[in-house]
């Protein structure tokens, strides 16, 4: 385990593909809402967390990749971290506007 914390590039690369994974779930059951809206709301409770802690994590080693390598992945996942934010600011702004 302590191997894999010390190569920034794999770390990056894992914390890449799990927050694809979950934003893959988060659409999947987006699209399901239809007819199950309770679990969505419990799906993104648990998700939207992790999915943040992730994102945040690969970020921050991102910046140790040494290498051309480093800026595509700390694009990525700025970009998934402005995705996340643009998604809680919704959340936030239109909370009250539909019963």
């Amino acid at each position: 385990m302590t191997k894999f914390f010390k190569n920034a590039l794999k770390v990056s690369i894992t914390s890449l593909v799990t927050s694809i994974i979950l934003y893959v779930v988060i659409i999947g059951f987006f699209l399901l809402s239809v007819v199950t809206a309770n679990i969505f709301g419990e799906v993104i409770k648990i998700t939207v967390p992790i999915l943040t802690l992730v994102t945040i994590l690969g970020f921050i080693y991102s910046f140790f990749i040494k290498g051309k390598q480093k800026i595509p992945f700390v694009a990525l996942h700025f970009v998934s971290l402005c995705a996340i934010s643009f998604g809680i600011y919704l959340t936030i702004s239109f909370q009250e506007f539909a019963p």
